[in-house]
C-alpha cells in the first residue's frame, strides 16, 4: 500500500543510498585481496590441519564481498538511468558506469581480477569433492574470462588514451591495470589444467601462455615509464604510494603462471609436443626454463617490493598519509610475491626457501588482517558520521 514514508523509513533509505553510492570500482580490490589470501592459504608450504577450512571461510567472504559490491554497482547504475532526464549526458555516463573521476577507469579491471580469484579458489577447494562437471564448467569459464579480459584490455587500452585520461596524481603503474586480467589467465591455466584431460588442458596452457606473455610485455613498457617518472618527478604523493606495490604483481604472477603451467605440462603434454625436438621431452624443458626464469623474475619483484615499502614507510614516518581504499593495492600483489616464493621452493625442493615462504605467508596474513581492521574502523566511523547528519 502506497503512502508517505515515516521518519525511520526515510532515514533507512537515505542511509542505504549513501552506502551504495559510495561503492565504486576500487571497492573490488577488497574482494580481490580476500580471494588472493584464500589462494595463498591453499598453496602455502608447511601446512597444518584446518588451514583449508580457514581458506574456505576466507573464500566465502570474498564471494560475499564481490556480490555485494556488484549488486551495489548495478543498483546505482539503474538509479542513474531512472534519473537520466534530469542530468546531462556526461553525468549520465559517469553515474551509469560508476566512476567519480576518469582515473577510476584504470581500476575497472579489478572486478575481473576478483572474479579470477573466485574461479581459482573454486577449482582448488571444490574439485576434490565434486564430480566431473566442475572441470568442464571451469574450462568454459576460463575461456569466457580470457575472452572478456582481452576485450577489456583492448577497449580500455584504446579508450583511456583517446579520451586524454591521465593518471593525474596516481602513480603511473595504474596504466598496467587494463592489461592485468589477461595475465591471470596464465595463473588460472596453471591451477585449472591439472584437473583437465589433455584434450582440454593443452589448449588452456597455450592460451594461458599467450595471455601471460601479452600482459607481462605490456608491464615492462609501463614499468620503464614508471622509472622515467620517478627519476624526473620524484616519488608519487604520499596518499598514492600504496599503488607502487602494484609493480610487484606482474613479475610475481608470471612466476606462478609459468611454473604452474610447466608443471601441468609435464603431466598433460605428449613427450614430443614440439615434434622436431625428439631428443628431450618438451614439458621437461619447459619446466626447467620456467623455474630459472622464475628465479630471475623473483629478484625483480623483490627489488620493486623494497622500493615500494621504503617509499610507503617514508610517508608513514613523516605522517603525511593515512589509511584509504588504495591501501588494498598492497595486499593482492604482495600475495602474489609470497605465492611465487612458495612455487620456487616447491620446484627446487628447498626446505629453506619453503620456510621463508611460510614466514612471508604469516606476514602477509598479518598485513591482510591489519587492512581488514582499518577498513572496518573506517566503515563504522563513516557510518556514525552519516547517522549524525541524518
Amino acid at each position: 500500500m502506497d503512502g508517505p514514508l515515516n521518519g525511520d523509513e526515510k532515514d533507512t533509505r537515505t542511509s542505504l543510498r549513501t552506502v551504495t553510492n559510495s561503492i565504486t570500482w576500487p571497492c573490488y580490490t577488497v574482494a580481490l585481496s580476500f580471494g588472493g589470501i584464500a589462494v595463498l592459504l591453499k598453496q602455502t608450504p608447511n601446512r597444518f590441519t584446518g588451514l583449508d577450512v580457514i581458506g574456505i571461510i576466507v573464500f566465502m567472504i570474498s564471494i560475499v564481498i564481490f556480490v555485494l559490491v556488484s549488486l551495489s554497482m548495478v543498483f546505482e547504475s539503474l538509479m542513474a538511468l531512472k534519473t537520466s532526464t534530469k542530468v546531462t549526458h556526461p553525468a549520465i555516463s559517469a553515474e551509469f558506469f560508476r566512476y567519480k573521476t576518469p582515473q577510476e577507469l584504470f581500476l575497472v579491471p579489478s572486478c575481473l581480477l576478483a572474479f579470477a580469484t573466485i574461479l581459482m579458489n573454486t577449482t582448488s577447494y571444490a574439485t576434490p569433492h565434486v564430480g566431473e562437471w566442475l572441470p568442464i564448467l571451469m574450462n568454459i569459464f576460463f575461456w569466457i574470462y580470457t575472452g572478456i579480459s582481452l576485450a577489456i584490455s583492448i577497449l580500455l587500452g584504446w579508450r583511456l588514451p583517446s579520451s586524454g585520461t591521465s593518471t593525474d596524481k596516481h602513480f603511473c603503474i595504474v596504466r598496467i591495470m587494463p592489461f592485468f586480467p589477461p595475465m591471470l589467465s596464465g595463473t588460472m591455466a596453471g591451477v585449472m589444467a591439472t584437473s583437465q584431460p589433455p584434450s582440454r588442458a593443452i589448449p588452456m596452457l597455450i592460451g594461458g601462455t599467450t595471455m601471460q606473455g601479452f600482459g607481462f610485455l605490456m608491464f615492462l613498457m609501463v614499468l620503464a615509464q614508471c622509472f622515467l617518472e620517478l627519476n624526473s618527478e620524484g616519488l608519487p604523493e604520499p596518499y598514492f604510494r600504496p599503488e607502487m606495490f602494484i609493480t610487484v604483481g606482474p613479475p610475481s604472477f608470471t612466476i606462478i603462471a609459468f611454473i604452474g603451467m610447466a608443471t601441468a605440462a609435464v603431466e598433460k603434454f605428449p613427450d614430443h609436443y614440439i615434434s622436431e625436438a625428439t631428443s628431450v621431452r618438451t614439458a621437461d624443458v619447459l619446466l626447467i626454463v620456467a623455474v630459472f626464469t622464475g628465479i630471475l623474475l623473483w629478484t625483480l619483484a623483490f627489488f620493486l617490493f623494497c622500493l615500494s615499502m621504503i617509499s610507503l614507510l617514508h610517508a608513514l614516518f613523516k605522517r603525511s598519509t593515512s589509511f584509504g581504499l588504495l591501501w588494498w593495492c598492497m595486499v593482492f600483489p604482495n600475495t602474489g610475491f609470497v605465492l611465487a616464493t612458495a612455487k620456487i621452493s616447491s620446484a627446487l625442493s628447498s626446505v629453506a626457501i619453503g620456510w621463508v615462504a611460510t614466514a612471508m605467508t604469516l606476514l602477509q596474513v598479518a598485513l591482510w588482517l591489519t587492512m581488514t581492521s582499518l577498513q572496518l574502523r573506517d566503515f563504522f566511523r563513516k557510518g556514525m558520521e552519516m547517522r549524525r547528519k541524518i
